[in-house]
């Protein structure tokens, strides 16, 4: 099911390890530089791709990414600290909104063979009302950065609605990598809600851990779908057909 080469996951996920390794033993400036330097590893590799194979899907998969990374760089600011995390949730928000985007496109350049029918949507009318409850009880947490977080979490919401959506017009392993992402993003952002200011470094080594995997199993999945274009000639089609 993964894609990204084993040489680049390697590199990726011990920038990771490097980072949490750093959080946990306080090392501030360290943690700092380390944690800026995964997401663009990230980017480097999608740029990559993108030059070898410029499918239409890649520009809005290195925006997303680039939003998520512009966010965590304002995350870490020091100093009006109120300021930054609502900035930082705002970026955070337009790269949710460039998943989305490239949740929509990308089902649109996959195939169905029948109409979706109400039964089949069950999934995702009894996922949408427990993330409401779900949503309601985090963000209860979140004090002062209430309103940035509720704009984020309907934002998050609907783009983790989109990505299970997707499994009526992309293969089985592009769906479940692209899915457990986005499940993954949910989760962080709900230890990140918990803890704004990051003062349980173990719930913040976790939210790094959750957050990386995250974009590494969003962007594999949607490298498999590029993969699966080019192989074929045309995008996989339901993984219910």
């Amino acid at each position: 099911m993964i894609l990204w080469s084993k040489k680049f996951s390697i590199v990726y996920f011990a920038s990771v390890f490097v980072t949490v390794v750093f959080i946990l033993l306080d090392k501030n400036p360290a943690f700092i530089f380390f944690n800026l330097t995964t997401l663009p590893i990230l980017i480097f590799g999608l740029a990559k791709n993108f030059r070898k194979n410029q499918d239409m899907l890649m520009p809005l998969t290195l925006v997303a990414t680039s939003f998520s990374f512009f966010g965590d760089f304002l995350m870490l600011m020091d100093v009006e600290r109120s300021l930054f995390k609502t900035l930082g949730i705002c970026t955070f928000v337009a790269a949710q909104t460039s998943y989305g985007l490239l949740y929509i496109h990308s089902m649109r350049m996959g195939k169905r063979l029948a109409p979706i029918s109400l039964s089949q949507r069950l999934p995702e009318i009894i996922i949408g009302i427990v993330l409401i409850g779900y949503t309601y009880h985090i963000l209860r947490q979140t004090n002062e950065l209430f309103t940035p977080s509720l704009i984020y979490a309907i934002f998050a919401d609907t783009v983790f609605l989109l990505a299970l959506s997707r499994r009526f017009y992309v293969s089985k392993k592009s769906f479940i990598s692209v899915f457990s992402g986005a499940f993954l993003f949910i989760m962080s952002a709900s230890l990140t809600a918990i803890d704004f200011y990051s003062t349980n470094l173990l719930l913040y080594a976790s939210t790094i851990v959750l957050y990386s995997m995250a974009h590494f199993l969003v962007t594999n999945g949607i490298l498999i779908q590029i993969q699966d274009n080019v192989a074929k000639n045309s995008y996989q089609t339901s993984i219910f057909r």
